[in-house]
C-alpha cells in the first residue's frame, strides 16, 4: 500500500496505490473556488483550507485569495462524495485496476446522488448578435457562436446561479439553483474597508454599495460559502445551506454528509421530502394497478 500527493499542470492529485487498484483524488485548481463544500461533506475529515496571501490591486489595495484545498491522503478513502457534491465539479475520484484499461469515474456514484443541473436554453428566442449571456456568466459556462446564433452549454460546470436568466433580454435561459440557503451580513460587525467576501465570490453575488457597504444579491448566491472562508470578523458574515436538490438515493453516508452541509431540520426535510414522494409513487401505481 503506497499513499501519495502531487501538484502538477494546475492540479492537486493524491492517490492510494494499492495490489490491484489505484485510487486517486484530482483536484483543478482553475476549477475550484475555495468554498466550503467539499470539506463539509467529507465524512474522513480529510480536506482542509490553506488560506493564501493576498494580492495587490490595480489601486494598490489588498486583494484576497480565496484558500487552496488541501486533502490529507492518509486519511482519504476515496468514496467520491467530493466529487458528487462539488458544486464547480472541480473534484475528480477515479479507482483503476492495475493492468486494464478500465477506469470507473466516481467510484461510490452507486451510493452518492448527483447533484440536479437544470439549465436550458432556447436558441429560437436568442436574439442574433448577442452574447449578454456570455459575457455576464461569471463561471464561463456558456459560449455563444454569432455566426448560427445558438449558445453552447457546459451544464455540468453550471453552478446553478441565475445570472445568465436574469440578465437575458430575449428570456431564452431558465436555470435552477441546487442549493438554497440564506445568507446574511451584520453591517455593525463587518470591519471598515474590508471587502475580502467581495474579492473571493465565484458568482459575483456580494457587491459594495455606494458607502462602501457589502451587500447580497440574494437571487445570485449560491451558497457555496467561499466568503466565509475569508471574512476575518466572526459573525459578520453568515452563510447556511438550507437544500440540496440531488438524485434519489438512499444512503446514511450521504445523508450524514448533507447534515453536515445543511442541518439535522435540512436533513429532517429532505427525508419527509423523499418519503411523500415514494407515498405518492406507490399511490399511483397502486391506482394503475386497479383502473388495468
Amino acid at each position: 500500500m503506497k499513499h501519495y500527493k502531487k501538484e502538477q499542470d494546475g492540479k492537486l492529485e493524491a492517490g492510494l496505490i494499492l495490489y490491484t487498484k489505484h485510487f486517486a483524488l484530482t483536484v483543478d485548481r482553475a476549477l475550484c473556488k475555495g468554498c466550503q463544500i467539499c470539506r463539509l461533506a467529507c465524512p474522513k475529515e480529510a480536506i482542509t483550507r490553506v488560506p493564501q496571501a493576498d494580492l495587490d490591486g490595480p489601486d494598490g489595495s489588498a486583494v484576497a485569495v480565496a484558500p487552496r484545498m488541501d486533502v490529507d491522503e492518509a486519511k482519504c478513502d476515496y468514496c467520491g462524495i467530493c466529487a458528487l457534491a462539488c458544486p464547480f465539479s472541480a473534484i475528480a475520484v477515479t479507482a483503476k485496476e492495475l493492468n486494464k484499461d478500465r477506469v470507473d469515474n466516481r467510484v461510490s456514484a452507486d451510493i452518492f446522488p448527483v447533484l440536479v443541473r437544470d439549465i436550458k436554453v432556447d436558441n429560437a428566442r436568442c436574439k442574433p448578435g448577442c452574447k449578454q449571456c456570455e459575457e455576464i456568466c461569471p463561471l464561463g459556462v456558456l459560449s455563444v457562436d454569432t455566426d448560427k446564433g445558438e449558445v453552447a452549454v457546459k451544464a455540468e460546470l453550471c453552478a446553478g446561479c441565475p445570472a445568465c436568466w436574469m440578465e437575458c433580454p430575449e428570456d431564452a435561459i431558465e436555470v435552477s439553483k441546487f442549493i438554497e440557503g440564506i445568507i446574511e451580513i451584520d453591517e455593525e460587525l463587518c470591519p471598515e474597508g474590508c471587502r475580502r467576501c467581495v474579492d473571493v465570490c465565484p458568482v459575483n453575488a456580494l457587491e459594495l454599495d455606494e458607502d462602501d457597504i457589502v451587500f447580497a444579491k440574494e437571487m445570485v448566491c449560491m451558497y457555496c460559502g467561499a466568503c466565509a472562508e475569508v471574512c476575518p470578523q466572526e459573525g459578520a458574515l453568515r452563510v447556511e445551506r438550507t437544500a440540496i436538490r440531488h438524485t434519489p438515493v438512499e444512503s446514511g453516508a450521504w445523508n450524514k454528509g448533507l447534515e453536515r452541509l445543511t442541518s439535522a431540520e435540512g436533513l429532517q426535510r429532505e427525508m419527509a421530502a423523499a418519503n411523500a414522494a415514494k407515498a405518492r409513487a406507490a399511490l399511483k401505481n397502486l391506482e394503475t394497478e386497479v383502473n388495468a
